[in-house]
């Protein structure tokens, strides 16, 4: 198992109230096109894997996290959903440059942000999980 795996495991085993934790976020500022992409692809990457990981530690199947791609001329977007639990992460193209944003809904903001980097992932993953109510509700088994 993963070190993501094992945290997520600890979260969804305890029996104490759990704080969801904050990812780490900055402004969302331009930055160019390739730049912004290449962010938006490592996160989307790194995203799938960690939803699979995800779903493998979550016994209920009806609880699993999904992903889905959103795709349209002036943006590229993929939103993570764990039960009625939703965060976007987009990149919004105009010109030569791109802005990044993250959209939770538990969590509104007033100044567009973004995720500092892939290292912001996990957190914002158990997040859901927690926001979901999952914790103190799955049995887990570690393998």
């Amino acid at each position: 198992m993963t070190m993501f795996m094992h945290r997520l495991a600890e979260v969804l085993g305890t029996d104490e109230p759990t704080e969801a934790p904050a990812p780490a976020v900055r402004p969302a500022l331009a930055v160019a096109r390739n730049e912004g992409t290449d962010r938006q692809v490592e996160l989307r990457c790194l995203a799938e894997q960690y939803v699979c990981e995800a779903n493998a530690i979550i016994q209920d199947e009806a609880s699993h996290l999904s992903l889905e791609d959103q795709i349209s001329g002036d943006e590229l977007a993929f939103t993570m959903t764990c039960r009625s639990h939703r965060a976007r992460v987009a990149t919004h193209y105009t010109g030569g440059s791109t802005v990044g944003q993250l959209l939770l809904d538990d969590r509104p903001s007033s100044e567009p942000q973004e995720l500092s980097g892939p290292e912001a992932l996990p957190d914002l993953i158990i997040s859901l999980v927690i926001a979901a109510g999952l914790h103190n509700e799955q049995p887990v088994h570690l393998s």
